[in-house]
């Protein structure tokens, strides 16, 4: 890059981080801290949203799918969650607001019992981890200075690390704003720069095979269903349910999402035609590396500096408020229930700050683990949906009485489940090519079989069904509570409000 490029991409670092800094001093509660008092408007709330769930596992990860596979990502990897969020605005969202609570765990606590509320809690921290931006930055740093992959992800780890410390939810909503203009701005010049040199799409419709403009490409069926499923995450997804309870009022909150909707439908797409325009210009590496090499060699000096900033924006929108609630999770949601429930607001809120640590630093871990950014993410969605969407959805809407066992069975059974597939495919299985996944392939009657990472929900989301069902059946014990008003466990020392 430019000196120019290196200038902006600094001074958007430093100014992100003096944020933080100036919003870490008005902290003086857990709930400040984590849901900024519930009182969050409708801008906050759209900048926070739309770039907390659109990090570089969106911008990489899409264009991924758009290098190997064209539109199919499109529309059905991103579609399907669309319809999830409106879903979860129009009829979860309200009944959300009832609750003073504070996280996803806790509604499984308030109608299940800590058992049920530790294992959602665990399966939320491992959804929550920010592997997938980290991955990105890891990326990011090996394009632009050669550093190797594993270094730029310690790296990376470690700002954000330092970020997420200072300022919370509400310093994290702040620089969201910063962070979402940058993301729309820099992406939309880099892909009319870049999509006017392959012709726009009628030149790659010349260039690339025609599966690259079918809406269902290549995929089997099964695979394009699990896509589908695993828009369902969206109805348990940690940070979604972290912005319900920050929202000052649902009408804030169902405006932030409809704008969310028609956002991310333009930036999927932008994502997607980027991903197909580096197959068509003949950019031959890693598919995961494709748009950032792309907008990269195309971009003059300074433009390519304000798009590093916009890639670092969307990275760290998303870091900053995944490792909070991984904090959350293991410091109020697991070991505060479990092991100190006299433990004070102070305590809590110094305990997340170091559970924050532990989070990134097992996020850097799994990032070089997982060699494919959707594998990652068809991983931490399956673990979500299998373990929490039936014993949430349960709490929220069943009209009986519901037994700790249904809760415990529906989150134990799933992830359980989950993680022997997922243990048995990484043993078994090997990565396919072609395809960009993991497959395991087992010759039943002499006719070879192909079980995708993909299919993991359809088998584990059925186990935490059955496991609902017998523990309703067979439990005694009723769960803590029917109401419609749950209030938050009380913590030793009086909140203020921001």
């Amino acid at each position: 890059m430019h000196a120019v490029d290196w200038v902006i991409t600094a001074l958007y670092i430093g100014t992100i981080l003096g944020i933080g800094w100036a919003v870490s001093r008005r902290i003086t509660s857990f709930r400040d801290y984590f849901v900024a008092s519930g009182h969050m408007s409708a801008a906050l709330l759209v900048c926070t949203i739309v770039s907390t769930y659109y990090g570089l596992d969106v911008l990489f990860g899409g264009s991924e799918v758009g290098y190997l596979d064209g539109v199919v990502g499109w529309f059905f990897y991103t579609r399907p969650y669309y319809i999830a969020v409106i879903i979860a605005a129009l009829f979860i969202a309200r009944r959300l607001k009832r609750h003073d609570l504070i996280s996803l765990p806790d509604i499984a606590g308030a109608y299940f019992g800590d058992g049920t509320r530790a294992v959602v809690a665990v399966s939320s921290f491992f959804y929550s981890l920010p592997l997938l931006a980290i991955m990105g930055i890891g990326v990011l740093l090996d394009v632009l200075l050669g550093l190797p992959f594993l270094w730029g992800v310690l790296l990376g780890t470690s700002i954000s690390i330092v970020y997420t410390l200072m300022g919370g939810l509400l310093a994290d909503a702040l620089t969201d704003t910063v962070q979402f203009t940058l993301m729309c701005v820099t992406l939309g010049i880099a892909a009319w720069l870049v999509l006017g040199d392959v012709g726009g799409i009628d030149g790659m419709q010349r260039l690339l095979p025609e599966s690259y403009f079918q809406p269902r490409g290549t995929y089997p069926l099964a695979v394009l269903v699990v896509f589908g499923v695993a828009a369902l995450s969206v109805l348990v997804e940690p940070a979604l349910y972290q912005r319900i309870f920050a929202a000052r009022d649902y009408r804030s909150l169902l405006i932030a999402l409809a704008v969310g909707v028609v956002l991310w439908a333009a930036y999927d797409w932008i994502v997607t035609l980027m991903g197909m325009a580096a197959q068509a210009l003949g950019v031959d590496v890693e598919p995961r590396y494709a748009l950032i090499t792309l907008t990269l060699e195309r971009l003059p000096p300074g433009l390519t500096g304000l798009f590093v900033a916009g890639v670092v924006a969307t990275a760290m929108s998303t870091i900053d408020s995944y490792l909070l609630i991984c904090g959350g999770n293991l410091a109020y949601d697991l070991y505060r229930p479990l092991f100190r429930p006299d433990l004070s607001d102070r305590e809590t809120l110094a305990l997340t700050r170091r559970m924050i640590v532990v989070a990134g630093l097992a996020s850097a871990f799994f990032a070089v683990t997982f060699t494919s950014i959707v594998s990652a993410w068809v991983f931490m969605s399956t673990v979500l949906v299998a373990s929490a969407l039936v014993p949430v959805l349960a709490g929220l809407y069943l009209p009986i009485p519901l037994k700790r066992a249904a809760g415990l069975g529906a989150s134990l059974g799933g992830l359980g489940v989950a993680l022997v597939f997922f243990l048995a495919l990484w043993i078994l299985g090997s990565e396919d090519p072609e395809w960009g996944t993991r497959i395991w392939r087992v010759t039943v009657g002499g006719r070879e079989l192909e079980i995708w990472q993909e299919y993991g929900v359809l088998i584990a989301l059925p186990a935490s069904l059955v496991g609902f069902a017998l523990g309703q059946a067979f439990g005694t014990r009723v769960g803590p509570t029917r109401g419609t008003e749950t209030p938050a466990p009380e913590l030793k020392t009086p909140e203020v409000s921001l």
